[in-house]
């Protein structure tokens, strides 16, 4: 992970998460890394780790397990992975007319 945005840095750590977890690398019922391993790999407090395991937390992306650690939530509604999935996009600065002139375009190449 490489962090560079402007955004804080547990934003960057959750988002890359969040990433990971859409793509597969991390699935529903597996570990995250200890908040320790991110905290090294990635020269950072401990606490801005907490903070982006937190976030996903808040979301429903992950579940903390005393003394075990982060884990990745069941599978989510499709309403939720639908409403993640706008969080998201708008926090990636796209706007709500690009995120609908997008859908349609995909509805109309269904027909």
């Amino acid at each position: 992970m490489i962090l560079q945005s402007k955004k804080p840095l547990f934003e960057q750590i959750a988002d890359f998460f969040l990433e990971m977890i859409g793509k597969g690398v991390y699935t529903p019922g597996s570990p995250l890394p200890s908040v320790r391993e991110v905290a090294l790999q990635e020269a950072v407090n401990p606490n801005t780790v907490l903070k982006a395991y937190g976030l996903l937390e808040e979301k429903g992306i992950v579940i903390a397990v005393p003394k075990k650690g982060y884990f990745v939530a069941e599978k989510p509604s499709v309403e939720d992975e639908v409403s993640q999935a706008l969080l998201y996009l708008l926090g990636k600065g796209y706007s709500k007319q690009e995120i609908m002139d997008k859908l349609m375009e995909i509805k109309e190449g269904e027909k």
